[in-house]
Parts: C-alpha cells; structure tokens; sequence
C-alpha cells in the first residue's frame, strides 16, 4: 500500500498532530512502507529525515500550529502521478487537507480523514463564535467526503456522530515507553529549579486560551494559602498566553520554555503530579506521557483525556473550568502520599498498552480495508509477478 499524507502542520512545529506525523513516518520507515508527506514549508535548518513535498506557507492567525498554505496543484498533481498511492491519509482539514481530499475524489483514490481538533472550542476562545455553524458545515463536510474518518478517543467520535458522521473508526494515539519512564528522574534537575525537597507539579503543552489555563492559575493561588512552601508547579510550553501567565503566576511556578527529547523525559519524571486543566484535548498526548513517566494526572472530565484518565486509579478528573473542584483533586494528592504514587504505578502499566506500532498496525489495517478490492486484487498480482530482465537484441 502506497500513502500520501496530505497536513496543514509539520516538524519542527510542536503539538500533538506533528508528534504523531514524526512516528508514522518511523513506522512507514521501518516497515517499508512507501509513503510521502505533502506538507507547509516550514523548516528550520533541522533536517527532516522523511519523503517531504512542502510548499509556501503562513501562520494561520487562530492556530499557529496549523499553517496556512495555497499548494500549486498542477505540482501536487505531478508529484502524486509519480508517486501513484492507492490511498490519501488527511491528517488536517486545512488547505492542503482539502486538496488532498480533492485529489482523491478527482481521481478515485480511496481517502482517510483524521478528526483530532476541537475547532468550535478555538473559534468561542477567540469571541468567534458566529463563526461555529458554518466551520461546523463546513467540516461535517470535509468528513462526509471521506470513505472514512478516523478519530483518536470515544468522546471525538461523539462530536463525529453528533455531526451525522457514521464511517467512523478509533485511531488513537502512542508511546514510546522507554523514551517516557521514571527512570529518567533527575535530583539534579529538580535543583536546577530550586524544586527539590517540594511536590513538584506539571504542566506539559501550549500556552494559549484555549487550554483553560485561568484553573491552573487559580488552583495554585488557592493552593499557595496552605502549602507554598511545600509545592511548586514547573509550566513546560510556549504560546501567545505565555508573557501573560509569567506575570500574574505565584513566584514558586518556573516556566522551563519548549523542550524535547531526553530533557522534557527528564521533567515529566521528575516531577510528581501532572496537572492538566484543558478541556480542549480530543485525546490528550501529554497524559499518556505522563502516565508512561510513572506521575499521575489530575485533569478534568470532558474530552478525550476521559478515555487516559480512570478516576482515582491513574488519576484524578475534576469538574471542567472549575478552579474549587481542581485545587480540591490537587490537595487529595498533597494529603495522600500513598494514592498518588499507587495511581502513579497504574498509569505507568496502563501507558505499557500503547505502544506506537500497535497504534499504527491497527490504523494500516483500517486503510487497507478502504482500498477498492479491485485495486488489492491488482497490486497482489503486481507484487506477486517475478522480476525479469529484459533480454537485449
């Protein structure tokens, strides 16, 4: 099975789509699967080890995540006529998402969308929510369009269902579990941030609005009034609300910026309590990093961190944009040594079922299954033939 990829956000961008895009192009690697990313132009002079197709590319002005990129057509269609792929995955239903989705339908390739954005959430942070209808419309479009949408937690797939969608199937999301382990606990680190002899709490992820970072705030400033020579809160991330938060956060909060690899292993570890007020996440990726890191999380119940999060085993779910019912999970953990690091444990085995290849073969079996029977009838013929040499004259 050959794939193209069609995103609106890539490497070096950090958030959870692009970690995703950076394990499958792992996968497709490793299993010699042929494959191309149809990407934004947005290198740094970082080198992406994947089959790339970029093209100009802006910041959307909601989403910087997600970039804003009008793809030369007749040069997409020339580089999939090379690349002849028996299906269209679209990560992202951006500009170049849609023109993937068209170039499929144009020419009969079978088309995956991928559901994992809560765009009505974005659009009401923003005070735009006349807007909701018609990206709603717009959407249940894109989707209807698809043999298929994949999502990555039961509580999205609502929203698709909600939509009127019912081609619908899970693709969630992974772990590495030895890059993400308690192992990488570091007393070094903690000193660096004048942590040590504190519970350390976490916050992993972008700084913006929409992430509901207004409980984390005032979970701490309650919390301050009782323990603050006790706890301290270590914010990894950056974002548009990060100038903000750096101001108005108590003196024990640390903001570390963005990290990555064995640093960002480092701090999940070393800290004890992952605290995670968004709202917003259809899965939640930093909660199940957390949870491979051996911490338990305290996060809210709604949205796709209910499908990481089993209350009072793996953590603790309060009510959604409520600082009283947040501070009041964060204080059980202060008080209760022994739940906090049994929940810790659980999570860490729970984190152990989701590894990355797992995740990635039930999705290529899902695409598969999409592929007109014809066209697999086709390509098992084609890779069953013998390869001959032409005999010379």
């Amino acid at each position: 099975m050959r794939i193209a990829i069609f995103t609106d956000t890539f490497l070096p961008q950090v958030n959870g789509v692009t970690n995703t895009l950076k394990r499958m192009g792992e996968y497709f690697e490793k299993n010699n699967i042929p494959y191309i990313f149809i990407t934004p132009d947005q290198r740094t002079e970082e080198d992406i080890p994947y089959n790339v197709e970029s093209f100009f590319s802006t910041p959307f002005f909601l989403y910087p995540e997600c970039r804003f990129s009008m793809p030369n057509l007749l040069r997409v269609g020339k580089r999939m006529e090379r690349f002849q792929p028996d299906l269209i995955f679209c990560m992202t239903e951006f500009t170049i998402g849609l023109t993937g989705l068209l170039y499929g339908k144009k020419h009969k390739i079978p088309v995956v969308t991928n559901y994992s954005t809560n765009f009505s959430t974005i659009l009401n942070v923003y005070n735009l929510s006349v807007l909701e209808k018609t990206l709603d419309k717009y959407l249940a479009w894109f989707h209807r369009e698809a043999a298929l949408t994949v999502t990555p937690s039961q509580e999205s797939m609502k929203t698709l269902h909600n939509m009127g969608l019912t081609k619908t199937a899970i693709f969630s999301r992974g772990i590495d579990y030895d890059q993400f382990s308690p192992k990488h606990r570091s007393r070094q680190l903690r000193d660096k941030y004048g942590l040590n002899n504190k519970l350390v709490f976490l916050y992993v992820g972008r700084l913006s609005w929409e992430k509901d970072l207004f409980v984390l705030q005032g979970a701490m400033q309650e919390l301050n009034k009782k323990y603050k020579d006790r706890i301290g809160l270590l914010i990894t991330g950056d974002g548009p609300m990060k100038k903000e938060l750096e101001n108005t956060m108590p003196d024990n909060v640390v903001f570390t910026g963005y990290k990555t690899g064995i640093e960002l292993a480092q701090i999940y570890a070393s800290a004890d309590l992952f605290t995670f007020p968004s709202s917003f996440e259809t899965f939640g990726n930093v909660v199940l990093e957390a949870a491979a890191s051996g911490i338990p999380t305290v996060g809210v119940a709604m949205g796709g961190v209910m499908n990481i999060i089993d209350h009072g085993k793996t953590g603790l779910l309060a009510n959604p944009k409520d600082i009283e019912s947040f501070t009041s999970c964060i204080e059980q953990c202060i008080h209760n040594d022994i739940l906090r690091l049994r929940m810790g444990s659980v999570a860490r085995e729970y984190a152990k079922e989701k590894s990355w290849d797992s995740v990635f073969d039930a999705l290529m079996i899902l695409c598969e299954n999409q592929i007109n029977p014809a066209v697999k009838d086709v390509k098992r013929i084609r890779d069953e033939l013998p390869i001959t040499t032409p005999k010379r004259a």
